[in-house]
């Protein structure tokens, strides 16, 4: 029996979507921007007091790979080559910060993500010290 011969689609171009509640990976035929393959999963979020919102950096990282993952295993099963894969972009939650340690690349705490407030009163408190002059100045 001949061997399935692999679909051409063209160049693929792939998007990693990493928002503050699910973690989504598509790829699309770049000619058509047709969606050929996609996987997303949830992403928890923790409340370890009132106004913090936090979530696990590794669960993240995970959540990422497992999307590449299944998303190039589907590929497979569509019988297209992930050799086609030109380019991927990624978009983020901008605002989120997580602090690593330089020599083991390891989390040091939980990812402080956008919603978190903590900060609320140091910033009001620095707006007063400065005059009334505007921290961030952005134009709308």
């Amino acid at each position: 029996m001949a061997a399935l011969k692999k679909a051409v689609w063209g160049p693929l171009v792939g998007a990693v979507d990493q928002g503050t509640s699910l973690m989504c990976f598509e790829f699309f035929n770049s000619k058509a921007a047709e969606l050929l393959s996609h996987h997303q999963v949830e992403i928890k979020q923790e409340f370890p007091r009132e106004e913090w919102v936090e979530q696990d950096p590794k669960e993240i990282l995970h959540s990422v790979y497992e999307c590449i993952e299944k998303t190039c295993e589907k590929l497979g099963q569509l019988n297209i080559d992930i050799s086609d894969i030109k380019a991927i972009g990624v978009s983020n939650q901008k605002e989120t910060t997580v602090v690593w340690d330089k020599l083991t690349g390891e989390p040091l705490y939980n990812a402080v993500i956008w919603l978190d407030l903590r900060i609320q009163s140091t910033v009001k408190n620095v707006k007063t010290e400065l005059c009334g002059v505007s921290v961030s100045k952005r134009a709308d």
